[in-house]
């Protein structure tokens, strides 16, 4: 794990991997990159890794800036990331429920700079407002209210802004989240309208994962990020 400084915030980060594609990855809502562990040490064999925490989470310095935090915030100190640590486009970006909006803001701001896309279980400007907010409130000031006050503006914007690229992109959607059926039908709905966002889009359905299929289902994971790769190939 390493440390560099990004303007005014210090941002932690590890590379792992020495050849092939880079693929960055975005972590959920107030979450750190030791998430990706399991799926992030086989992957690396094949591809150059990006993990980070962003500003206030884990490792990372404390956040600076006391307003809400918006996607294309986030966007802006990944990309000065990237660029500070000389990791080169295009990418290959996978995003966990939050950090999954995230990455679809990224794509749609810098559709240039992207290879393919892996969203796993990814929140969505797509849902109903409210619909699937966390049910417990986050601790005023934290980071993690933060985010979450962010994304409604954010999805707003995410809307009236750049269309998504046509580039490969695999949304992974879990069914266990201890909802009632119509939510659950809802969110597996926005998850398609996600997955239809781009003309080589595809929706996966892991039967039996809870949110965080990178934890319960590692090898789904790994084996929709090595699609992503091989349709990435296919496209060159």
């Amino acid at each position: 794990m390493s440390r560099l400084r990004v303007g005014s915030i210090e941002i932690a980060f590890e590379r792992m991997g020495r050849a092939g594609p880079v693929i960055v990855f975005e972590s959920g809502l107030g979450e750190d990159m030791r998430g990706w562990e399991e799926v992030a040490r086989p992957l690396s064999a094949c591809a150059r890794l990006v993990l980070y925490d962003r500003p206030g989470i884990g490792r990372s310095g404390p956040r600076v800036d006391t307003r809400v935090l918006l996607a294309n915030t986030v966007v802006e100190q990944l990309t000065a990331l990237l660029q500070a640590i000389d990791a080169p486009p295009p990418y290959i970006l996978v995003g966990h429920s939050l950090g999954g909006f995230y990455i679809q803001a990224f794509a749609r701001n810098r559709p240039q700079e992207v290879a393919a896309v892996v969203l796993i279980d990814s929140a969505s400007p797509f849902e109903p407002p409210g619909a699937f907010g966390s049910t417990v409130l986050p601790r005023p000031g934290s980071i993690a209210a933060a985010e979450e006050a962010g994304f409604a503006p954010s999805a707003a914007a995410m809307l009236a802004g750049p269309a998504f690229p046509p580039v490969p992109l695999i949304v992974l959607a879990a069914t266990a989240h201890d909802v009632t059926p119509e939510r659950e039908a809802l969110w597996q709905d926005v998850q398609a309208q996600t997955a239809a966002l781009s003309p080589k889009g595809r929706l996966a359905i892991v039967q039996g994962s809870g949110h965080c299929i990178q934890n319960d289902r590692p090898q789904v994971v790994i084996a929709a990020v090595l699609k992503a790769m091989g349709e990435v190939g296919r496209d060159g």
